[in-house]
This record gives structure tokens, sequence and C-alpha cells, in this order.
């Protein structure tokens, strides 16, 4: 665990924090890539990056406050969001909304852009979750499998697991990001009807979510449903929207064919 990048005194770059704008910059350099082979002006993208990070950063934060209400005693610690603590979901959530209202404004099709900026999330998944990792936030229950990890006594993931080895599901969540963006970039080798690949977004990442949450370490508080946290129930809630969506859109492909 590192949770400080950089340590010059008072200043102070955190692990979290840095990965977080790095993923911010690499994804927004993407989507504007991609937007100008699709005729559309990056200028778009770098207008919209803006009330995306700030939806991003305000909803994830946001979400895992409102089910992390007993971590948080003061302001201080709840805007310290470079330490660690946000919620992929809230971000999202906040995010898609802010572009809807930003795209209709411009009058452009917001499942055009979020086609372009799919690819961005999935690296954006990959980058972030390494922060967490050093910080020792988003971590598992114990295991006794050989890629178990133990986290020192500082870190959040020590203090719930003191000495014990964790599942490291951080790197998981890293890795899925990274198989994403690869299926993703291969999906958009062929035309496909604007939503295509944010319909595959949806569904592969909330498969994976779903998945890994079995092996995060989550409080009493956090099971919402039939064993079940409200992460995995806004994955299976996105999964089912990625699915009909594909299917309502290559019924349409079909009668206009």
């Amino acid at each position: 665990m590192h949770p400080i990048l950089i340590d010059l005194g008072r200043l102070k770059i955190y692990s979290y924090g840095f990965m977080l704008a790095l993923s911010f910059l690499i994804g927004i350099v993407i989507a504007a890539r991609r937007a100008g082979r699709r005729g559309i002006n990056p200028d778009i993208v770098y207008d919209l990056s803006i009330i995306l990070v700030l939806g991003a950063v305000f909803g994830s934060r946001g979400l895992y406050i409102l089910t992390h209400r007993d971590h948080y005693s003061s302001i201080l610690d709840i805007v310290a969001i470079w330490q660690g603590g946000a919620t992929f979901y809230g971000g999202l959530i906040l995010a898609v909304a802010g572009a809807i209202v930003f795209l209709r404004i411009k009058k452009i099709s917001f499942f055009r852009l979020a086609d372009i900026g799919a690819p961005s999330i999935a690296a954006g998944v990959f980058i972030t979750r390494w922060g967490c990792f050093l910080s020792g936030c988003c971590f598992g229950n114990a295991t006794s499998c050989p890629i178990g990890v133990v986290f020192p006594p500082g870190s959040p993931a020590g203090h719930c697991h003191a000495g014990i080895p964790i599942h490291p599901t951080q790197i998981y969540s890293s890795l899925y990001g990274l198989v994403i963006f690869a299926i993703l970039i291969l999906l958009d080798r062929k035309e496909r009807f604007n939503g295509f690949l944010f319909a595959w977004l949806c569904i592969l990442y909330g498969i994976a979510r779903f998945i890994v949450d079995f092996f995060r370490f989550y409080e009493d508080s956090d099971i919402v449903v039939a064993g079940l946290t409200d992460n995995q129930v806004i994955s299976i809630v996105l999964i089912l929207f990625g699915a009909v969506y594909l299917a309502v859109g290559r019924m349409r492909q079909a009668r206009a064919a």
C-alpha cells in the first residue's frame, strides 16, 4: 500500500487522487480522438468532459458517503476524496444525467456520444482501481488463496482485516476494466446503431461488478435485498438495460433492412 504517491512536506499527492485525475485525462483524450474520427467536433467532448468530471466526482463520492455515513464525522472527511472512498455507480448516474441535459441543449444524440465515450469509461476503471489498491480502500474479504494480500494496519483494509490475507478486489476490478476496454474496441470495428457500445459496456461492467462484489468486503448495512449489495442490484439493472437496448436496436435494424 502506498497512499501518498509524492510527499513534498506540505504538498502531498495522494495515489488515489492522482490515478483518478489520470483516468479522466486519458479518458478525455481517447474520447476526443474517437469523436474526431466520427465527424463530431472534439470541442464538444472537451466541453462535456467538464460536466462528466464534476458528475463523476460528486456522484461517486456522494453515493459512497450515503452508504458509509458512519465513516464520516466532519466536512473535511467528506471532501477528502483524494484519500479514496467513491462508488462508481454514483458517478456514472450523475455524469449520465448531466450529459443528457448538455447534449439535448447541443441537439446531439446522447447514445452517439455514449458510444464514443464507452471505452474511456472502461479505461478509467482500469486506472482508478489501482489508486484504490494503493490507498487500501475497496478491499476484499479474507481468503486463503495464494493471491491474497495483507494490508498494513494503517490502511482501511488493514484495519478491518489485521494481518489477514484478503482478496485484492481492486486489482480484479482494474483487470476487468482493461478486458472490457479491449472488448469494446473490438466490437467497435463494425458499424452499429447508436448506443450499441454503451449497451455492451452496461452489460459487461454489470456482470463483472456483480461477480467481484461477492469477493469484496461490505458491511451488513450494505446488504439491501436477498443477500445482494446495493451495487449488485444496480448491476442487475444495468445488465437488463443493456440487454433490452440491444434487442430493441437489432429489431429496428431488421425492420429497416
